[in-house]
């Protein structure tokens, strides 16, 4: 499966040193929205860790420790962190581990299935700002479109 994000893309849009660590957003929010993540993050087949990096993910939300972070590697080498909070489905990713199209196509994969687990589109922005979105995922239209 290919993410239809071009690495080159990919990089060129966030060349302007947007901060190492972009943010992720599912777009709208919904009460149960973090037990649906952590179902379908369990179903993934992905390495799934506590924010230390190896205790593994628990089931569900209510096992995690309060205010603790989770990470998701949806390829060796690429790791997203999952911020559990009572608002919001948010997470980041490190620039500096997206270093090719395998990378690109890890990121890609998370956004997707977030979105169409959620059906809610999807965005990255710079580190730290609501500015618009340097990429979306629609769900509407299964694409990716880089701002």
């Amino acid at each position: 499966m290919t993410s239809e994000l071009d690495w080159a893309r990919f990089r060129e849009a966030f060349e302007d040193d947007l901060g190492v660590l972009p943010d992720g957003e599912v777009l709208g929010y919904a009460e149960h929205d973090w037990d649906t993540v952590f179902e379908m993050l369990h179903h993934s087949g992905w390495k799934l860790t506590t924010s230390d990096g190896h205790s593994p993910l628990p089931p569900n939300i209510r096992d995690l420790a309060e205010a603790d972070s989770f990470a998701v590697w949806p390829v060796d080498g690429v790791r997203v962190n999952f911020f559990p909070g009572p608002d919001a489905v948010i997470f980041d990713i490190d620039l500096r581990e997206i270093v090719d199209q395998a990378s690109v196509d890890g990121v890609a994969r998370v956004m997707r299935m977030l979105g169409t687990t959620l059906h809610r589109d999807v965005v990255i922005r710079e580190e730290g700002s609501s500015c618009p979105a340097i990429v979306r995922y629609t769900t509407a239209t299964d694409q990716f479109s880089l701002g």
